[in-house]
């Protein structure tokens, strides 16, 4: 083989190399994109997750709260949920009036963790019974809170905005405006960078 014939070769092979690899990177970018409209399609309402409005409160949550007439919230927050994080920290040493029990599933570290960083009127369950009680309640969201009045579900809510939406749930009595679902809330406080 001539020298003009190797370097044909050669420059024949690093085309084919770079055509390969773009079309490996445009694969990748329609992956990516398919798994975000999709993420983005099915967005949870406030009525889709967690317990009815209205329901009984199950005896094995029922277990964990300080006492059946007196109103009390349930508080999820996950080890592994960065907007969780945000909230617990923002909460600082604020002091709650009424009886919080903060559920708080993930690795045991992390958790334990994220339950020292609550106010110290706020009580922590922590895996496996905080797993087992967001089962139980079919919650799938975090940040969530639920208001328990006489033994029924009162209120739910996403907890957008963290330490103001729980501060205000809490408090006033009012639920954190919903006109947003999560999954739009979450994607527009990426694109903001928050």
């Amino acid at each position: 083989m001539s020298a003009l014939a190797v370097t044909a070769l050669v420059l024949v092979c690093v085309w084919l190399g770079v055509l390969t690899l773009i079309a490996v990177l445009l694969v990748r970018q329609i992956g990516l994109l398919t798994v975000r409209l999709n993420v983005a399609s099915q967005t949870l309402s406030l009525d889709d997750d967690g317990p009815e409005i209205g329901s009984s409160v199950p005896e094995e949550v029922a277990s964990v709260l300080p006492g059946r007439d007196e109103r009390a919230y349930l508080l999820l927050i996950s080890a592994g949920c960065q907007p969780c994080r945000e909230l617990v920290s923002d909460l600082g040493e604020y002091r709650f009036e009424q009886s919080i029990v903060a559920l708080v599933p993930g690795r045991a570290e992390q958790a334990s963790e994220l339950a020292a960083l609550l106010p110290s009127g706020v009580r922590a369950v922590l895996d496996p019974k905080a797993t087992r009680l967001a089962e139980v309640l079919e919650l799938e969201s975090t940040p969530f809170a639920l208001e328990i009045e006489d033994g029924t579900f009162t209120r739910k809510a996403f907890l957008h905005e963290g330490a103001s939406d729980l501060i205000g749930f809490v408090s006033s009595g009012d639920s954190p405006p919903q006109r947003e679902s999560y999954v739009e809330l979450t994607e527009k406080k990426a694109v903001e960078g928050r």
